[in-house]
């Protein structure tokens, strides 16, 4: 970490650029949301010319997500209101994501910090961990640089709480199998300096009602199918603004009894979409999303995993009939649950 830190340091003061965008994955958690702001303060005080944009490609529907940027007052810029980005920015830093996942192969990406298994060829500088958080790695970064945080300050305030939520979520409330010490040690710190009110704002998030329309989709028995302690259900096709319900679902499913691990998809646009959620302590979810839907589709870290598939020329122009709409779900759906189990059955 040390080294990493030390020479993106030294690279950003030398070379005296200012437009820095840092980019999170195509929908912002509190995490990626938190590692930003972390960067940025961290950036500004090595250089107080500098100015941040947070970008990021998808949409912020998740209610929490919708919560936190609202409370906090964070300001995201979503990259295709960027005509060039790289007339626009002289710097790229990518967190909680790869710039394989993230930026187009022509831009150089000078610094990565991420804590998902993986690895990146695109990066100048990489700080990638088996940590609970990236918010974590960040916070760890503002200490090691000498920055603290003051009691009564708006400013410290809005960060620590962004930080507290960022390692909160990430590592379900410091329980999950990947928190470390380190998670733990910055939590401790950060209740500090958290704003109460906020913080309590973005915990108690209002429950979005897509929630209870998808989820008697998942009580249809021709959507689901369970096995072996395995859950895989879908709920067809919504909206780009709801596809956070699929996360929110299968950590649901998830805890049924019964069920170590759910699958949970839905057509978003041109794509299926897929969350994974297991509690599973033998569960290598990285590895059973890859192995399931590929490397270039799939991944995940300890207990959560997504794929993103391509419909390709299966994709639905919106002057499809219904009923074609309908044989093209039935036959994604009966692919996606064939392919899970299959591939499980085969471990």
């Amino acid at each position: 970490m040390c080294k990493a830190l030390s020479e993106f340091k030294k690279s950003i003061i030398d070379s005296k650029k200012d437009r820095i965008a840092i980019v999170m994955h195509e929908n912002p958690d509190p995490d990626s949301i938190a590692s930003a702001l972390g960067v940025s303060r961290l950036l500004t005080t090595w250089n107080p010319d500098i100015k941040c944009t947070f970008l990021y490609s998808g949409e912020i529907s998740h209610s929490q997500n919708k919560t936190m940027v609202n409370v906090l007052s964070v300001t995201l810029t979503n990259i295709s209101e960027i005509e060039n980005l790289q007339e626009e920015f002289d710097i790229f830093i990518t967190v909680d994501v790869l710039p394989e996942r993230c930026l187009e192969k022509e831009i150089e990406c000078l610094m990565t910090i991420d804590h998902h298994r993986a690895t990146t060829k695109r990066a100048t500088f990489n700080d990638i961990r088996q940590i609970g958080a990236t918010a974590t790695i960040v916070w760890e970064y503002l200490r090691k640089e000498g920055i603290k945080f003051e009691k009564n300050d708006e400013e410290d305030a809005t960060l620590a709480t962004a930080l507290l939520v960022g390692i909160k979520t990430d590592t379900s409330d410091l329980v999950s199998e990947n928190v470390t010490e380190l998670d733990f040690e910055a939590f401790r710190n950060l209740l500090e300096y958290v704003n109460q009110r906020h913080l309590s704002a973005i915990i108690n998030y209002p429950i979005p009602p897509q929630i209870f329309e998808l989820r008697s989709k998942l009580d249809q028995e021709e959507n689901t199918r369970s096995d072996g302690g395995v859950f895989v259900g879908g709920v067809g096709y919504i909206s780009p603004s709801k596809r956070d319900a699929l996360p929110a679902l299968a950590e649901e499913r998830a805890r049924v009894e019964g069920i170590d691990t759910a699958f949970v998809f839905g057509i978003v646009g041109d794509n299926v979409e897929v969350c994974v959620r297991s509690v599973g302590l033998a569960v290598d979810v990285n590895t059973l999303c890859q192995d399931i839907f590929g490397k270039q589709l799939a991944g995940g870290k300890m207990g959560a995993g997504a794929a993103k598939i391509p419909l390709a020329f299966l994709a639905v122009d919106p002057n499809v009939p219904q009923d074609v709409k309908d044989k093209i779900w039935e036959a994604v759906k009966a692919r996606i649950i064939d392919k899970i189990f299959h591939v499980i059955s085969g471990k």
